[in-house]
């Protein structure tokens, strides 16, 4: 038994000129990318997307999600959807123009059974199909695939999502209502541009709460999120920005080794702002696992590299200890990255990294303390790694229910 994913995509919207619900603009790609992607983010594959034609945006769209190594399944009818999955799968329906927070999504498919996401009446114009006199479908169902199946045979000239929603309903499905903290998340059916306008600042503010360092949380964050918006419009990708960081760390490198102190610490600053950029436009893109920039691996051991270069340079002049203080930051970062374990714990956005280290070494740079720099630079990682382990060691409060 699999879990796939049956997304709408043939309404117009209500632009001029027409055009799919699925290919509005939102945050620099196409609605349908978005939903796909968060329906593989539930765990959803494969994702089959139901079309009746397919326009050059589509086909764009289409094209960079399977190119991201997703397993996409274009079905011209309802016919070959139902050919697409078992009879035993449950299937995840998102509605024509849908956009949910992932939340709903994975909430939804823990379910069993078939469940139906609503909201009430009072809240929603036509655009939300009415169940009864209270409730309208939210856009998000799950249901399995003898459902799908059964609906493909005796179809004709019905629509196919309005369809698998009065059957769903027929079937008993549970309803559940998007109440409490899932009100306050995006969830919206969208018929034009002018519906997406808000919920495209709440994701690039969404991308920015999600900061994971304080450098470009507070720091760099206005730079970082203007330059976002800068490129979101375009085809700059998450990739070709990593990149950019990485040329700017191997050239600091160089600078490093070749005695341009100044030049290499400027040229390592210029590069956190553009890791950044990436990593909000990887969130933004809601980049899949399998999208996972090559960038990412490299960027540690050239920072580290960068490093090792400055505390050779500064050796003849200031001792070896430059270079055991070096080795010690590194040490103590590969420790805390093992001790973390992708665990974030408390305070942990004040912990020691890449871009936090060479923002503090800029004062120590500025005033030629380089060593003193050093020796900081290795407290703040070796405080860093004891605080972790404090945390994540640390004995836990008996549970008052074993009697302890």
């Amino acid at each position: 038994m699999t879990l796939a994913a049956l997304i709408a995509a043939y309404h117009e919207s209500d632009e001029p000129g027409g055009g799919l619900r699925a290919t509005l603009p939102l945050a620099g790609r196409t609605l349908v990318e978005r939903q796909a992607r968060l329906a593989a983010a539930a765990g959803a594959s494969p994702v089959i997307l139901v079309v009746e034609r397919v326009p050059p945006e589509l086909t764009a769209a289409i094209d960079r999600l399977r190119a991201e190594g997703m397993k996409l399944i274009v079905a011209r009818s309802a016919g070959e959807a139902a050919d697409a999955v078992g009879p035993r799968d449950r299937l995840l329906l998102l509605g024509d123009g849908l956009i949910a927070a992932e939340s709903h999504m994975t909430r939804i498919a823990a379910l069993g059974g078939h469940a139906i996401l609503t909201i009430p009446d009072v809240r929603a114009d036509e655009r939300y199909e009415r169940i009864d006199a209270d409730s309208r479908w939210a856009g998000l169902a799950m249901i399995d695939g003898a459902l799908l199946q059964e609906t493909a045979r005796m179809l004709r000239d019905w629509d196919l999502q309005s369809t698998l929603l009065r059957r769903t309903v027929q079937a008993g499905a549970r309803q559940l209502a998007v109440t409490g903290d899932m009100a306050d998340e995006p969830l919206l059916v969208a018929e034009g541009p002018g519906d997406l306008a808000e919920l495209e600042m709440r994701i690039v503010a969404g991308s920015a709460a999600r900061r994971r360092d304080w450098v470009s949380r507070w720091l760099l964050g206005p730079i970082e999120a203007a330059a976002t918006r800068m490129l979101m419009p375009g085809g700059m990708t998450p990739g070709l920005v990593g990149l950019g960081a990485v040329a700017f760390w191997t050239f600091s490198l160089i600078a490093f080794g070749s005695h341009w102190l100044g030049t290499g610490m400027t040229l390592a600053l210029l590069a956190t702002p553009l890791e950044g950029v990436a990593e909000r436009l990887g969130l933004l893109r809601m980049r899949l696992s399998s999208e996972q920039g090559w960038w990412t691996h490299i960027l540690p051991l050239l920072g580290a590299g960068a490093l090792l270069a400055l505390a050779w340079t500064l050796t003849p002049t200031r001792g070896w200890g430059c270079l055991v203080l070096a080795a010690t930051t590194i040490a103590f970062q590969a420790a805390l990255s093992v001790e973390m374990a992708g665990r974030r714990g408390p305070g942990a956005v004040w912990l020691a990294e890449r871009k936090g280290l060479a923002w503090l070494l800029l004062p120590f740079a500025a005033t030629g303390l380089w060593s003193v720099g050093l020796g900081a630079l290795a407290a703040y990682a070796a405080g860093s790694f004891f605080w972790v382990q404090r945390q994540v060691h640390r004995p836990r409060d008996p549970d008052p229910k074993s009697g302890a």
